[in-house]
């Protein structure tokens, strides 16, 4: 009797979980997004980490990833860091921080060096690309409840299937998408992930996981210049 209660008790609890499930709309979707990412605005001291990777099948030498970690502090006050990976060849590491109207920056384990800030002038847009989208399939979903650093997050996903042509050789293509996003109880964004996989000549992999996490511990200290 013992047994078949706790067969029917792991039954019910793998019914109960996808059961958080459910469709939503675009709208929905798209508001939680835009609500939920305005950390710069509702956040003072933050730190917003970026990881990514991309793959070729059979081309290893072209795999690619990095780890950048942005710290935002009052007004202007930035640190960003980075390290990347090209096939099996590690970058030397970046570092850049702007305190006030001044910009600091070194290489690796060089010495900093300071400039006066200067607007960026905008940028430009991207080619056109060559491929034209011929069918578009896109599904939206909340995903129920979990945890993200041990806090509770609401989770929503947009899945999307593209058949496209590449204009310039005539050759079809084919990719899936998923874009899931964990939104804490202030409607704020936690983590987003994307992932993505590129069917036509070459079959390719692309990831990019953001985490974002206030820190009021973070602090900014201009470093020495050396003459």
């Amino acid at each position: 009797m013992k047994i078949l209660f706790s067969l029917v008790f792991v039954l019910c609890c793998a019914v109960i979980i996808p059961a958080q499930e459910r469709l939503i709309d675009k709208a929905e979707f798209d508001t939680m997004v835009a609500q939920g990412n305005t950390h710069k605005l509702k956040w003072e001291k933050y730190r917003m980490t970026v990881t990514t990777s991309s793959k070729t099948s059979g081309r290893p030498q072209t795999d690619y990833s990095s780890r950048m970690v942005i710290e935002y502090g009052p007004a202007t006050d930035t640190r960003t860091s980075t390290t990347s990976v090209f096939g099996a060849n590690p970058a030397k590491g970046w570092q850049s921080m702007r305190i006030g109207n001044w910009v600091y920056t070194r290489s690796g384990d060089g010495p900093w060096s300071r400039k006066e800030y200067a607007l960026q002038a905008p940028a430009e847009e991207s080619a056109e690309s060559s491929y034209k989208v011929l069918t578009s399939q896109a599904e939206y979903k909340y995903l129920g409840q979990g945890t993200v650093m041990d806090t509770p997050v609401q989770g929503f996903v947009k899945t999307q299937r593209e058949t496209k042509i590449n204009q310039t050789t005539g050759e079809n293509a084919e990719s899936d998408s998923k874009m899931t996003y964990w939104v804490d109880a202030k409607g704020m964004i936690l983590k987003s992930e994307y992932t993505s996989e590129h069917r036509g000549k070459f079959t390719s992999q692309t990831s990019v996981i953001m985490e974002w996490q206030l820190d009021p511990s973070i602090t900014f200290t201009a470093p020495e210049i050396v003459p």
